[in-house]
């Protein structure tokens, strides 16, 4: 009987801790498809990250990288680093 009880305690704990990483793997992946969504979305690879999809994992680690973007207009990249600081709080 307690190997009931614990096998099911396990299957608990291991199911909230599955959750709770989906939950957070899921937000960060809403954040890029969100930032992704105001870039030129050209994938021409001008930026040297390969696509767009590149370029936001190099501008949530260093915000600067999206004056790469060539096709970035001004007022959408100042949007850009204003969501990804905010994000960052």
């Amino acid at each position: 009987m307690s190997g009931v009880i614990i096998i099911t305690l396990l299957s608990f704990i291991f199911g909230l801790l599955l959750s709770i990483t989906y939950y957070y793997l899921n937000k960060e992946d809403e954040q890029m498809k969100k930032i992704e969504a105001m870039l030129p979305g050209f994938n021409c690879n001008v930026c040297g990250f390969g696509s767009c999809k590149g370029m936001v994992k190099q501008a949530l680690a260093d915000i600067s990288n999206l004056k790469k973007c060539r096709f970035l207009k001004p007022e959408r990249l100042r949007e850009i680093e204003e969501y990804i600081k905010a994000i960052n709080k």
